[in-house]
């Protein structure tokens, strides 16, 4: 079972890599938006199958009929008590209607943003540009015996750094030209591998790859987990931060996915017929 599971997951990451090399003629920005569509429309489209639309619509008027009463008779305390008690019982009831289309959206929400976070909240190295690559062992013993095997493209620019303290060891590499690599970590004639994007938009871009279980797969997708019994615990790629600007404003992906998808679930809602 668990082995289907991984194929699934391999192929996902498959498909949404298809899907960015598709749009990497197109502004960040525009991508996000593009997702932000996507999911309004998937959600409203969940939602409209999965919960009691005439149920909702009535719970929306009697909010809206509580809200108004609130504001009319605010001269008259109990009147505006028993308003906001039952605002309380109908806004908790409203939410149990909700509670069944986001369990049923949940997975597939919680697989999108794995891969929205893979491809947009870090962007790739800067050909040029120094970087470090960092690995944390089980033991500081383990230390002495590390090799970093490198490719052609990239070059160790300083002496590593071993940090006995956090049994660590950090590398300053260089990447000279764009492209997607694979450094090795050997020790006691193991290899432990981690990707690394150099000024590829687009990419799917794991910073850690951590010793974990099959949870690491799915909010890290793209790159499986280091061997659960291995001497690696996890090595780690320092990229930068994609920032989108907003006015005069920089900000990461989230703010502006949950604003478009936001925008766009109240525009289609209504040409989707669904109650939210």
């Amino acid at each position: 079972m668990l082995n289907r599971v991984t194929t699934l997951l391999i192929w996902i990451d498959k498909l949404f890599d298809f899907s960015f090399r598709l749009m990497k003629p197109l502004p960040a920005l525009v991508v996000l938006a593009v997702f932000s569509v996507l999911t309004a429309v998937l959600s409203l489209i969940v939602v409209r199958w999965t919960s009691n639309q005439k149920a909702i619509r009535r719970l929306r008027h009697l909010i809206d009929a509580h809200v108004l009463e609130v504001r009319l008779f605010s001269d008259q305390p109990r009147v505006v008590l028993r308003a906001y008690l039952n605002l309380l019982g109908d806004t908790l009831l409203y939410l149990r209607y909700a509670l069944v289309s986001l369990l049923v959206f949940s997975l597939p929400l919680l697989l999108l943003f794995g891969q929205l976070e893979a491809h947009f909240e870090h962007a790739p190295l800067e050909p040029g540009c120094d970087f470090l690559v960092s690995a944390k062992f089980q033991t500081a013993d383990s230390l002495a015996g590390v090799v970093l095997r490198l490719p052609p493209d990239l070059v160790q620019t300083a002496p590593s750094v071993h940090v006995l303290s956090e049994r660590e060891i950090d590398w300053r590499i260089k990447g000279q030209r764009a492209g997607t690599y694979d450094v090795h970590v050997v020790l006691q004639g193991h290899d432990f591998s981690k990707r690394v994007v150099v000024g590829t938009e687009f990419a799917s871009i794991v910073p850690r790859r951590l010793r974990g279980s099959f949870w690491q797969r799915i909010i890290n997708p793209g790159e499986a987990p280091l061997p659960p019994g291995g001497l690696v615990e996890q090595i780690g790629i320092q990229y930068p931060q994609r920032l989108f600007g907003v006015g005069t404003w920089k900000v990461g992906w989230l703010a502006p996915y949950a604003a478009l998808t936001l925008a766009a679930a109240l525009l289609l809602k209504g040409p989707l017929r669904t109650e939210i």
